[in-house]
């Protein structure tokens, strides 16, 4: 699988206690072990490490193909159709877009994904009530192939528009995907963005230390 290039744990700041541990640990090989084609065919196309991915869908979903959110949210990574349609024109913006991704997300779009590759704007920008153009449908979020891959895919925009002076910001990654494409994290160490966070949405302050902190479910992984 892919590696990470920050250390891990990356703060020592604990959301799971020691006792959490065994129960987190099965969970996660529980998930692994369903979902595994996926998260490696997703791995291997984004080059999103696969404990990134599975630490995502541990925390977003607890591995439930169908769960919905209040906001819309759906399965097991919780993107919006609205997210989902925005990454595929964000990867292609990006220079990303495999050949194989584009094979994965016609299988479940089929001409429908002429729709993202031909977007001039990201629809985030337009009030949501007010637009209808995404290709993207609910149903299609909860097909755990798809849902994986559009999630691995996002993970990777991120992950590269996170590449700083001293290395990746996992971190401020991380912020992006629980709060929203736009959030802007601020400046400074990982512990000074966890303080600022901290103060404006403790939700998104447990969503690092889940994955990146001391007993998190990265460092839990690598100590399977």
């Amino acid at each position: 699988m892919a590696t990470l290039s920050v250390p891990i744990p990356m703060t020592p700041r604990v959301f799971y206690s020691n006792i959490a541990l065994p129960q987190n640990k099965a969970k996660l090989a529980q998930i692994a072990k369903k979902y595994y084609k996926e998260i490696k065919q997703a791995e291997t196309l984004t080059n999103v490490p696969g404990a990134l991915i599975l630490s995502i869908i541990f925390t977003e979903s607890a591995g439930n193909p169908s769960v919905v959110s209040y906001v819309g949210a759906a399965g097991l990574m919780q993107l919006k159709p609205q997210t989902a349609n925005d990454v595929i024109y964000l990867e292609k913006k990006a220079g990303r877009l495999t050949p194989g991704e584009i094979a994965v997300i016609k299988k479940y779009l089929g001409n429908r994904i002429n729709g993202p590759l031909n977007q001039s704007f990201l629809s985030h920008k337009i009030r949501e009530n007010n637009y209808s153009g995404n290709s993207v449908t609910q149903t299609d979020m909860l097909n755990a192939e798809f849902n994986i891959l559009m999630g691995a895919m996002y993970l990777g925009i991120l992950i590269d528009q996170h590449h700083e002076v001293g290395g990746l910001r996992l971190d401020k990654a991380l912020l992006r995907y629980a709060r929203g494409y736009f959030f802007k994290p601020a400046a400074g160490s990982v512990e000074q963005v966890l303080d600022q966070v901290k103060g404006k949405s403790t939700e998104a302050y447990s969503y690092v230390i889940k994955i990146l902190g001391k007993n998190g479910l990265l460092e839990t992984q690598a100590l399977v």
